[in-house]
């Protein structure tokens, strides 16, 4: 008696935690430390950037310890789901078939930037500490490596996250033409963000790379494929 063997095929899902829910937290974060440093700072004080003279920082950090210490706690914060993303949509991005060098540039820029965001964050926190602003050389110090850390030292690498997803899914057709292009424009925008360390004309790049990316990364959430198709007999 012949027997026949009948293939179907099946959905798979992919396990991980939610790509929307993680972003989500990551830019709740983001934002919950912008309010924080605008609400609790002193009325009129901004901080100050690193080519205006040390006196300027010094006053802020005595004035500003606490909105300082928040912001820089939620800086911290928003480094973890920020891994988790970069870890999840790489395995997405393996579950879904998935072989090429951009989901590795992926992993690599996504950790990278989750890394200096969390030293940004504890050099804030270190300028938060009691007495800090009669030092001035360590205020200068500290306040320089927050900038490079959370400036071009995150955007950069960040860029190297937007752009291993955005290209790979475009070549596996895994994202919609305009969020592809999208993420590969900001992209190009944080990695020309790193002419900052050398003129101050581009820091405008800054954060074109880190909130423009926002759009992107609820996109990538919803839209990349959360199943995919398997045969079995």
């Amino acid at each position: 008696m012949n027997t026949s063997s009948v293939s179907s095929v099946r959905p798979n899902r992919h396990h991980g935690p939610s790509l929307l829910l993680v972003a989500i937290i990551y830019i709740a974060l983001v934002i919950a430390g912008l309010v924080a440093g605008a609400v609790l700072a002193p009325r009129g004080s901004s901080f100050p950037f690193p080519f205006q003279p040390v006196e300027k920082a010094v006053a802020y950090v005595a004035q500003s310890g606490v909105a300082i210490r928040w912001g820089s706690f939620f800086e911290f914060a928003s480094a973890i789901p920020l891994g988790i993303f970069t870890a999840t949509v790489v395995s997405r991005l393996r579950f879904l078939g998935v072989r090429a060098a951009g989901e590795l540039i992926a992993l690599y820029g996504g950790i990278a930037a989750s890394v200096v965001l969390m030293v940004s964050g504890l050099c804030g926190w270190a300028l938060a500490t009691p007495n800090m602003a009669q030092d001035a050389g360590a205020v200068r110090v500290l306040q320089l490596l927050s900038y490079a850390a959370g400036g071009p030292g995150f955007v950069v690498p960040y860029g190297l996250l937007l752009a291993g997803v955005s290209i790979t899914s475009k070549f596996y057709r895994l994202l919609p033409g305009w969020l592809v292009w999208l993420g590969i424009g900001v992209a190009v925008a944080a990695e020309l963000a790193s002419i900052s360390l050398l003129t101050w004309s581009v820091s405008m790049l800054i954060p074109v790379g880190r909130f423009v990316s926002f759009i992107w990364l609820i996109g990538v959430a919803l839209r990349l494929p959360v199943t995919a198709t398997v045969k079995s007999e």
